[in-house]
């Protein structure tokens, strides 16, 4: 069980570590998509300074950066979103990955408690141990549950 319950616990850690990296990936693309409408406004700031040949092309070039404008918010918006759940994943996966090293940390106690019963041959370090195994045991089933 001990084995088991580490495995369990290093794999959820390598999980959140996954999430944290995407979740860190969707906001440097949020920044970009930051930087990119910035230079987007700079054009449209730029525009009326700008000697141009005809205030149509004027127009049509407005036209142009302020709809990539909207869509830059827009796919902000939709990056912003994902970025968040991706938090929220990984606060869960940290949750999990806590309950399963607290499982592990009462299971080696146990172990260990246990093993002085051979030495003192007294059952009280067994009934400790079983109890601290118990505790161990529901623990890291909470951590399976939660992932």
């Amino acid at each position: 069980l001990v084995a088991l319950v580490s495995l369990l616990g290093h794999r959820a850690h390598n999980r959140t570590i996954l999430v944290q990296n995407e979740t860190i990936a969707q906001w440097v693309y949020y920044e970009s998509k930051a930087t990119g409408r910035t230079s987007y406004d700079a054009m449209l700031d730029f525009l009326p300074v700008a000697q141009l040949t005809s205030p149509a092309s004027a127009q049509d070039l407005r036209d142009k950066y302020q709809k990539k404008i909207q869509q830059s918010d827009q796919a902000q918006q939709q990056l912003k979103t994902k970025a968040d759940a991706l938090e929220h994943e990984v606060a869960h996966q940290e949750t999990s990955s806590d309950r399963f090293d607290i499982g592990d940390v009462c299971l080696e106690a146990s172990l260990v408690i246990m093993s002085t019963t051979l030495l003192t041959k007294r059952r009280l370090y067994w009934g400790i141990g079983l109890a601290l195994a118990g505790v161990g045991i529901v623990t890291a089933l909470t951590g399976l549950f939660l992932s």
